[in-house]
């Protein structure tokens, strides 16, 4: 799922959100030329719109040229007064000052759609939370199956106050029914593969880190096609090969390469299911955009699972969407239009 508006620069908060309450309370959205944009793609709610919609409006209008000298768009409160946006948005304020200097009662902040949450994940049993390995659980953004296609704004908080309880519960209550807690040939294995990614080498983590951001952002960003993604891939393929290559020294400063490099090869392992499910999703659906298959496909209700074979390669298994029980019929049909007006969407 992307968020609509993260910020652009500095570097190091590329990507950090501007909350949307920034539109909320009546923030607007321009492009570089100063036209309002949102008008072409909701008239009616504007800027007060659908996430999934006013993120695709934003990047549509940076993919075609009409964005700002950053990349991205501009998001205006400076019609409010001081005195609101200090009350209202009090955060979002020290956030342009402390890391661009700007005072946003005064001027625009450019901004551009940013990776927010992975409404897919680790396969876990619904009531405890356990993963096919056993003695593993996991709750939180890192499974799947809580958000659909198109998580609302707000449920991830609740998502790890229930699953998370539910998982920490069951797990504890295998640990306690266990002897033995400590596999001995396990934590030996570990060691093993760490030590083996302390080696001298030609390529640094960092850059490749920020190689694989970029390939996933051009690739399989908000709107994707199937010429991307099968090119995606073939980069991620060279990313792996360099990972392989990558310089880690028994020093201080080494380890913290260490880190990076086990958070590569960990991102290069989401990647290449992210891009090959977005392939196999031949349609458009929630937060996923296929603008080679506009439509929503009837016949891909379902939910695409994916492990590694023997060899380590990704095989796709296609399983069905439970149907909604009964009792949660009513809420579906509830007419809430009439509720909504003047509202942020999320």
């Amino acid at each position: 799922q992307f968020h609509p508006t993260g910020m652009l620069t500095p570097e190091e908060m590329a990507g950090t959100l501007v909350t949307e309450a920034v539109r909320g309370e009546g923030g607007r959205l321009f492009t570089a030329a100063g036209e309002r944009f949102m008008t072409r793609y909701d008239p009616q709610r504007m800027e007060l719109s659908t996430r999934d919609r006013v993120a695709l409006a934003t990047y549509t209008e940076i993919k075609e040229g009409r964005g700002g000298p950053n990349g991205g768009v501009f998001l205006d409160i400076s019609h409010l007064p001081k005195a609101t946006i200090l009350e209202k948005l009090p955060r979002m304020y020290r956030q342009f000052i402390e890391y661009q200097m700007l005072d946003i009662s005064k001027s625009p902040m450019e901004v551009a759609p940013t990776a927010h949450y992975s409404m897919g994940g680790i396969v876990v049993e619904q009531q405890t939370h356990a993963t096919e390995l056993k003695g593993l659980f996991a709750a939180g953004e890192c499974t799947a199956g809580v958000h659909g296609a198109n998580r609302l704004g707000g449920n991830s908080l609740v998502e790890t106050q229930v699953f998370g309880r539910r998982a920490g519960e069951a797990a504890a209550k295998v640990s306690q029914q266990r002897e033995r807690h400590r596999s001995r040939e396990a934590v030996d294995q570990a060691v093993r593969e760490l030590e083996a990614q302390v080696k001298e080498g030609s390529e640094l983590a960092r850059p490749l880190q920020r190689r694989l951001r970029d390939l996933m952002w051009e690739r399989c960003g908000v709107v994707r096609v199937d010429s991307d993604l099968r090119a995606g891939l073939d980069e991620l393929a060279a990313i792996r090969e360099a990972a392989a290559d990558v310089d880690v020294r028994p020093s201080a400063e080494g380890w913290g390469d260490l880190a990076h490099l086990l958070d590569l090869n960990a991102g290069l392992l989401v990647a290449e299911a992210s891009l090959r499910g977005a392939l196999e999703r031949r349609e458009t659906r929630g937060a996923h955009n296929r603008a080679d298959f506009p439509s929503l496909d009837p016949e891909l209700t379902l939910n695409l699972v994916q492990r590694l074979d023997a060899t380590g390669k990704f095989e796709i298994q296609t399983r069905p969407v439970p149907a909604i029980p009964d009792r949660l019929q009513p809420w579906l049909e509830r007419d809430v239009a009439s509720q909504l007006v003047g509202r942020l969407l999320e």
